[in-house]
């Protein structure tokens, strides 16, 4: 990308914030800044940059660790960026320091494991020196993976054929992998069916960098031929890039917390995907709109933001 076509830091976290709080649900809370007088956290969840468009997961993720007695700190927003995004601008010294920043927020809070729902943030993390700090740093699917027991006490039967989407360009999305698989066929009366064309490109399906759209056809093609009535995906790049193809094949896409949550009984709504499969800017600012007015946002910037986020 050429310097001048380059968008400022503020326009992405703004676009973050502005269409992260349109789709938040009223009840879902997370720190931005952690408080002098927080109390420390034995668990903390870091909620990733772009996690914000698909706020679901986030909540989800919470109430599942609280259905096993998990109580968890959100720490979100762009002020806890994991520096992804200054590392691919090449701004090595920013990604430097903003990782830092977010790791030293980690530990004020004295918490025995941070958990990423995103594998950036995995990267990064791992990359500046996570492991010498004086707290565990994993993917969430390793601490789901680690209290399975404890889920399938409450898993009740879920009656649907899936196919699951999945990345295995490394060790650590390998092991991503595995426990998602793990996971899923925990859940009674789950189908996993055997497909060909589900791999995805890279550490995750990324804007950026997408699944090329001729693999992408040729997995909703295949999942619709095999029956399936969603594809799965492990993270929520991938749902927000692969959401739309419901609307050509018929296939649902689920993060694979929702179809978790379905076994766990806890409901939960969609919004991102709601608004996508409306397929058009002018509708989902209409549906958006009294909460446009509650937060005072200019209807134009947020019309350009809602482009940008739900329709790329």
């Amino acid at each position: 990308m050429a310097s001048d076509q380059r968008p400022s830091y503020s326009s992405i976290f703004e676009t973050v914030r502005g269409v992260g709080n349109l789709l938040a649900p009223e009840d879902f809370t997370y720190y931005t800044e952690i408080p002098i007088d927080a109390p420390e956290s034995q668990l903390v969840v870091h909620l990733s940059c772009m996690a914000h468009y698909t706020p679901h997961i986030p909540v989800l993720a919470q109430k599942i660790l609280q259905k096993i007695g998990l109580d968890c700190l959100i720490l979100g927003g762009p002020e806890n960026c994991c520096g992804e995004l200054h590392k691919h601008f090449k701004d090595h010294d920013l990604e430097k320091q903003t990782v830092k920043i977010a790791m030293n927020g980690f530990r004020r809070l004295k918490p025995r494991k941070v958990v990423s729902i995103c594998p950036d943030c995995d990267g990064v993390f791992s990359a500046h020196g996570v492991g010498r700090m004086p707290y565990q740093h994993t993917n969430i699917s390793d601490l789901f993976v680690e209290y399975l027991d404890r889920l399938k006490v409450h898993m009740r039967p879920v009656n649907m054929r899936i196919v699951t989407h999945f990345h295995t360009i490394n060790a650590a999305r390998q092991r991503d992998a595995r426990n998602m698989m793990t996971i899923l066929h925990a859940i009674p009366s789950l189908q996993i069916l055997e497909a060909e064309h589900a791999l995805g490109p890279g550490i995750h399906c990324q804007t950026l960098h997408p699944m090329p759209v001729a693999d992408q056809e040729r997995m909703f093609a295949e999942a619709r031929d095999l029956g399936a009535d969603a594809v799965v995906v492990p993270y929520h790049s991938c749902y927000r890039q692969h959401c739309k193809m419901q609307l050509k094949y018929g296939v649902a896409v689920h993060h694979m917390f929702n179809i978790l949550a379905m076994s766990l009984t806890i409901p939960f709504s969609e919004p991102f995907k709601e608004m996508r499969l409306l397929d058009n800017v002018d509708a989902v600012v209409e549906a958006l709109r009294p909460r446009i007015t509650q937060h005072g946002y200019d209807e134009k910037v947020i019309r350009a933001q809602i482009t940008r986020a739900i329709f790329c």
